[in-house]
């Protein structure tokens, strides 16, 4: 099954699983025994193992080949995939522009090869997330009157972002996926979790007040947008 992660939540009433690419993620409430909560895993570890797979299938249909003729961009910048004679890969950032250099001598379909062109569009994401996120967090905060001690852009496919309980901010790299007016959402999501912790009513009401009142519908078309889109 791979890595199985069991997290307590305090706005957990139920046990629940989820499956992600990274693993197998069990929720539970603040009184539950991570022992129980291995016991219903146990439970339901065929329906884990048959999810896993329609997620590993899903994947598969929408990954893309990266060849010389693939259209592909990043946030801010065109990617161009380019065959040459050398043996490993090399990712050259540019303004507006990502050169990714691959060994010419290698079949550009090999998975090990896509693999590794995969892990150079994410560097290159996460270069951008550097440059743009920073930037507008602090806007935001300022705009809004929020307080944070410190940002981390990290490369996490569970969620998109994250505040702890001091107050430090955690966003996912593949931010730089997402429309401008999400990218926003989410960043004022975290910022509004430095005032209220939980989901309750006064958190989305703060929300829906940062968001001009489209919180809820920026959270519904936020569900239309994955972390593995390539």
């Amino acid at each position: 099954m791979g890595t199985v992660t069991l997290r307590k939540l305090r706005q957990s009433r139920n046990m629940k699983i989820l499956i992600r690419a990274e693993g197998v993620l069990v929720t539970l409430p603040v009184y539950t025994s991570f022992g129980e909560a291995e016991g219903f895993l146990d439970n339901h570890v065929d329906w884990a193992l048959q999810a896993m797979q329609r997620l590993s299938d899903k994947q598969a249909r929408l990954q893309t080949t990266f060849t010389p003729g693939t259209e592909f961009g990043t946030y801010s910048r065109k990617v161009q995939f380019i065959p040459a004679d050398r043996h490993n890969v090399h990712v050259n950032i540019k303004p507006g522009l990502v050169e990714i250099y691959y060994p010419a001598a290698r079949k550009i379909d090999d998975p090990s090869l896509q693999a590794t062109i995969r892990k150079a569009v994410e560097y290159a994401w996460r270069v951008e997330a550097c440059e743009v996120l920073p930037v507008r967090v602090q806007q935001l905060a300022t705009q809004h009157g929020f307080h944070y001690k410190k940002l981390s852009i990290r490369s996490s496919r569970t969620c998109w972002g994250s505040c702890s309980p001091d107050n430090n901010i955690n966003l996912s790299l593949h931010l730089m996926h997402l429309p401008d007016h999400l990218i926003d959402y989410i960043i004022l999501h975290e910022l509004c979790h430095t005032l209220h912790k939980n989901h309750g009513a006064a958190f989305w009401d703060l929300l829906d007040r940062v968001t001009q009142k489209k919180a809820r519908e920026y959270a519904r078309q936020l569900r239309a947008h994955s972390t593995r889109i390539y």
